[in-house]
Order: structure tokens, then C-alpha cells, then sequence
């Protein structure tokens, strides 16, 4: 089905006017008819995931391609720097299901990067405690990173770049 098409002020080249005749024959709404149907226009969700895939091409880049994953490396981080975490506080502070946080421990553990220990007074919950080889990759990675974070705010300034995460914690944060 065609859409009617106003030609009363086309202007243009016979060319034109042939393609815009084709595009309203094959059923492609106007400028106006997409403003309906475009969710993405003014999604900030849409650019924080743009932002987020421009983050982790650099990322890579930066890393290498045999990086760990940046939830494996957020992992490494957060229980390099609370030693003791047990699995579900390390789930609830990735923000991942307790299914989720075992399958990156176990990778973790199997690089000879953390280790898990029992709590002699819950024999069902772990401590999990990094390794002195995962604290030599932690400190690596870190020192990676800050290169890799210069490069990623390239574009901002200091202020903006404060500013930026002042809002993103405020997106993030919990109600």
C-alpha cells in the first residue's frame, strides 16, 4: 500500500522525485511519521550504550584481545580491594544473580587469580581472597587502565569529565 504523497510543493530534479516516489510506494513513513516510531531519538539509555561499546572497543585496544572481561576485571577489582567478600555480597555488588557471580569466581579461580576460603561459621558461603598472582595482574591492569581512561576521556574536559560522573552515579544509583 502506497502512502499518499503531497507533491503540490516537491521541488527537485526528476531523479529525486522518482526516489521519493519510490520510498513512499515501498511503505517508508515521512520525517514526521518516524518521530512516532523512534525510540532512540533523545535516549539516553542509547547513548550510555554507545558510550559503553565505544568504551570497550578501546578497551580491547588498549588491553589486548586476551583481556579479561570488564565484569571479570570489576570482579578482581572489588575483591582485591575487600578481602574477605563472599559471593553474594560480590553478586549484589556487580549486579549480577548468584549464578552469574560463580561462573566469573570460577574463571577467576581457574587463572589462579583468587581463591575461595570457608567461613568456619557458614559452611554454605565462601570468603573469597585474591592470590599473589591475581594481585600481580591487578596491579598491572590497573596501571593499564589509567592509560585507558586518559584515552577515553580525551574529549572531556576535567570538569566535564566530574561532571559526567556525577550524573552516571546518579542514573545507576538504586531508588
Amino acid at each position: 500500500m502506497a502512502l499518499p504523497m503531497n507533491t503540490s510543493n516537491l521541488s527537485g530534479t526528476a531523479g529525486e522525485l522518482d526516489q521519493a516516489d519510490t520510498v513512499a510506494e515501498a511503505g517508508v513513513a515521512s520525517d514526521a511519521d518516524l518521530d512516532d516510531i523512534n525510540l532512540l531519538q533523545g535516549s539516553l539509555a542509547y547513548e550510555i550504550k554507545k558510550a559503553q561499546v565505544r568504551c570497550y572497543e578501546v578497551l580491547f585496544e588498549h588491553f589486548g584481545p586476551d583481556a579479561l572481561s570488564p565484569g571479570r576485571m570489576t570482579a578482581l577489582c572489588i575483591i582485591g580491594t575487600q578481602p574477605g567478600i563472599n559471593q553474594s555480597a560480590l553478586a549484589d555488588a556487580l549486579r549480577v544473580n548468584r549464578a552469574s557471580v560463580v561462573k566469573v569466581i570460577d574463571a577467576l579461580e581457574s587463572l589462579g587469580y583468587v581463591e575461595r576460603q570457608s567461613i568456619p561459621e557458614d559452611r554454605r558461603s565462601y570468603a573469597l581472597a585474591v592470590t599473589p598472582t591475581g594481585l600481580e595482574e591487578l596491579r598491572r591492569l590497573t596501571k593499564l587502565s589509567r592509560s585507558y581512561e586518559t584515552i577515553v576521556a580525551s574529549q572531556l574536559t576535567l570538569r566535564e569529565r566530574k561532571t559526567l560522573f556525577r550524573l552516571l552515579a546518579k542514573v545507576a544509583a538504586d531508588r
